[in-house]
């Protein structure tokens, strides 16, 4: 009997330690920390052309497991020179909020507020008509911000657009400004020498003094 007795409490002892080694494994696992997130893109479609229009594509959007703060986000885009907005048109919003956008009084700014969290895994687009200047740059890059109102969470996107022109590359195969491409000029330089004495060459003799002699081998 007492064989049994302590067979059967070294067994309760067993069992006690093998749950207490794997009690803690199971009860330890911890989830992933959820959190909102900020993302923004910006694209265009071709070249604008100088004196035309075109237009700039910005999403903006959560792709994090939690809504953003409840006091909304905003998204800021001052147009780069030679760009004047003309018009705003929000394509899609599944951000679960009001989304506003205006520009400025100059034409040259554009801003677009949620009027609360944005949902996770939520966006809005928006479609920016911009008129190009004939004088306008060859090329002009343009960047889109979107921040948390309430701070701490905020993202950039840029995009570089080919603007032609009779100056760019491509046309007179300037740099773009309508300058040489040469870090000096050769202008007056280098003299161009005449033989025949009928031009008058600039910075140069038109005398041909030329003694040319040939030797036997």
């Amino acid at each position: 009997m007492a064989i049994h007795t302590l067979r059967r409490r070294f067994a309760a002892v067993g069992t006690v330690l093998g749950l207490g080694v794997a009690l803690p494994f199971a009860v330890g696992v911890t989830p992933a920390y959820a959190q909102a997130q900020l993302d923004i893109t910006k694209t265009h479609s071709g070249d604008f052309p100088r004196g035309g229009q075109g237009i700039f594509t910005i999403t903006v959007s959560n792709p994090g497991d939690e809504p953003t703060r409840p006091a909304g986000t905003r998204m800021t885009d001052t147009l780069p020179a030679g760009l004047t907005g003309t018009s705003l048109v929000i394509t899609q919003n599944t951000t679960g909020s009001a989304v506003g956008c205006f520009l400025n009084d100059a034409r040259t700014r554009v801003e677009c507020e949620t009027g609360g969290p944005i949902d996770a895994g939520g966006n809005y687009t928006v479609e920016v008509t911009v008129s190009v200047a004939t004088d306008a740059p060859c090329r002009v890059t343009n960047t889109a911000t979107v921040i948390d109102i309430e701070g701490g969470l905020s993202a950039s996107a840029s995009d570089t657009v080919n603007i032609p022109g009779p100056n760019c590359n491509g046309g007179n195969g300037g740099n773009g400004n309508g300058t040489s491409i040469l870090p000096i000029s050769l202008s007056g330089l280098i003299p161009t020498f005449n033989t025949n004495n009928n031009i008058n060459s600039p910075g140069a003799n038109n005398t041909n003094n030329q003694n040319v002699r040939v030797n036997a081998p």
